[in-house]
């Protein structure tokens, strides 16, 4: 259990209230933060502060329900990535790292928001805000992905409902919403609708039934699209697609 602050109204030059600071991370609004704080539910340097007025100072460490906030804005970045390229929540010196891609976007490294193979190309999101990132992971999250997927070898109606029907991993039950082959394709060529489900995760599950996948493309990702936005590039997501990913439940 962190110390609690005493401090009634500590101010210091060169501080930010820290209610602007849970705001300015985007965590809530300076009201909403008033009461986080008034709940104890925001330490600074390990210590619970309860005063209004309490200065953060650069260098002091802000968590709220025990996650740390950082001091920059939220950034939301959608990336359509290439082939050969890596995308890990574990961080660490990697390389061909997407966050090679998208320097130019953030001083800071931008984590992505769930893992990406090499092999595994189209979007991937990236962005500094935990709480939308923790949302997004959690597995009851509803939210749909569609991938075209290319096989090394034919896919059977057999292969294609089984994927819908569930295929056991690990002891636990995974499906999709529907798996079809490609208007125009071969048999090889497969669409997979599914609601959050990674590319690992799904590849794992085609193998299941004795598949393997050649590549794998992810064309559309909790609403958002490709649309104007070539491989290898990125963009910033708008306010209304940020809000949108907020509503997801």
């Amino acid at each position: 259990m962190p110390a609690k602050e005493n401090q009634n109204n500590p101010k210091k030059e060169g501080g930010t209230r820290l209610n602007k600071f849970l705001s300015n991370a985007g965590i809530c609004s300076r009201r909403e933060a008033d009461q986080l704080i008034a709940m104890g539910l925001v330490t600074v340097n390990g210590k619970v502060v309860t005063a209004m007025g309490f200065q953060v100072q650069r260098g002091d460490e802000v968590r709220y329900d025990n996650q740390p906030v950082q001091s920059s804005p939220p950034v939301y970045l959608l990336l359509n990535k290439p082939k050969g390229f890596v995308a890990t929540q574990q961080g660490g010196n990697i390389k061909k790292s997407v966050q090679e891609l998208v320097r130019t976007a953030q001083s800071e490294k931008l984590p992505p928001v769930g893992d990406m193979g090499r092999t595994v190309t189209g979007l991937l999101l990236m962005t500094n805000d935990e709480k939308l990132r923790r949302k997004l992971a959690n597995p009851k999250s509803r939210y749909n992905t569609l991938y075209q997927v290319i096989l090394e070898d034919n896919a059977d109606a057999e292969d294609l409902e089984a994927l819908t029907n569930g295929v056991r991993i690990e002891g636990q039950l995974h499906k999709v919403k529907s798996a079809a082959y490609i208007l125009g394709g071969t048999k090889k060529e497969i669409g997979i609708d599914a609601v959050n489900i990674g590319p690992g995760l799904l590849k794992k599950m085609i193998q299941k039934r004795d598949l393997k996948v050649a590549a794998m493309d992810r064309v559309l990702l909790a609403g958002l699209t490709k649309k104007d936005l070539p491989r290898g590039r990125w963009r910033m997501l708008t306010p209304k697609e940020v809000q949108f990913l907020n509503m997801i439940s």
